[in-house]
């Protein structure tokens, strides 16, 4: 049974596009298991999760390592994990978008438990940098006529090349279908409106001022964050820092971790066979799974089936060392 569209305010501040893991054997070829031990070990931490985000490679998966996810999604041991999912419709095109949804909400009507860990889909503007707001908005409308689930608007220009502006999410507002909007543009210019937006809750994508960008203060609801792959439990702490009024310290953290994600995400971006928010997390989630270990350990494979580059690993233990367990155990040991 597909999920009700419901008024959205969000139930935790916390949501992470999880990376997909790969095994040998082609280009994308999922590693369930592999995947499966990194959602447990970040679980203390994370409640609610992303499939096939753009963290998750989800641009490049193909029909099979999308429905591989979709099999993962519906294991017994994922669903002991207790964690709320959504998953990517992330396609260049509406009529992809929407094949992409069909498909997923077939798989959804032949599984009620799976059904009920999914609350929504994410969806962004087609890729087409010419898109006017007509455009963006006759995208959303098609999508919302061929689908059922609940859709996240997805602001993402450094793919899609155009831009979602205040007006159009306030038009998309109107719709019950839409709970979330994620911006990862870095430009905040949608939540700085303050627009009414109605139910939608808004929650910011692009990396660093981690404390500034939250309510009161800032203008969202909460993060949707690759990093939270690995940094979920300072993200966590932070958070509960801010709740229990320790700004100062709350204040500190957020820079300590907006200086090391900086740094890391600035040494992806030369690292290619993948987005940089991939890149830079599966280079940190190799020292978290493996901790003092990480040097012997295989390098992980990327989106293109090549290993990660042992350069980036030892960049991200040198930077990132104060939140990774280099000289600890793993969460696979």
């Amino acid at each position: 049974m597909i999920p009700e569209p419901h008024a959205s305010r969000l139930a935790d501040a916390l949501f992470v596009p999880v990376l997909s893991h790969y095994a040998a054997g082609g280009p994308g070829t999922l590693d369930p298991a592999r995947t499966l031990a990194h959602i447990r070990a970040i679980r203390p931490s994370v409640r609610q999760i992303m499939l096939a985000g753009s963290t998750g490679d989800g641009w490049e998966a193909s029909d099979e390592t999308f429905d591989a996810l979709i099999d993962l999604a519906a294991s017994d041991a994922v669903g002991d994990l207790d964690v709320s999912l959504i998953f990517g419709a992330l396609r260049p095109s509406t009529d992809a978008v929407i094949a992409r949804l069909t498909h997923l909400e077939r798989r959804l009507d032949a599984d009620a438990a799976l059904a009920a860990r999914v609350s929504s889909a994410v969806v962004c503007p087609p890729v087409d940098a010419d898109a006017s707001r007509e455009t963006i908005l006759a995208h959303y409308e098609a999508v919302f006529d061929a689908s059922r689930l609940p859709i996240a608007v997805y602001q993402l220009p450094q793919v899609t090349g155009c831009r979602i502006a205040p007006e159009t999410l306030a038009r998309l507002s109107g719709s019950p279908r839409v709970p979330l909007f994620k911006d990862s543009s870095g430009e905040d210019r949608v939540a700085e409106s303050r627009l009414d937006f109605g139910q939608v809750a808004l929650v910011r994508g692009a990396e660093g001022g981690y404390l500034e960008a939250l309510k009161p203060e800032g203008p969202y609801d909460g993060w949707l964050l690759s990093t939270g792959n690995v940094l979920g439990e300072p993200l966590r702490q932070l958070l509960a820092l801010k709740a229990e009024g320790r700004l100062a310290d709350a204040a500190a953290l957020s820079a300590r971790l907006s200086d090391a994600v900086a740094a890391i995400f600035a040494r992806a971006q030369g690292e290619g066979g993948a987005n940089a928010f991939s890149n830079a997390n599966r280079a940190m989630d190799h020292i978290a799974a493996h901790g003092a270990g990480w040097r012997e350990a295989p390098p992980p494979l990327k989106v293109d089936g090549n290993p990660l580059s042992a350069s980036l690993i030892e960049a991200a233990a040198g930077i990132a060392g104060e939140f990774l367990p280099v000289g600890g155990k793993g969460y696979l040991g």
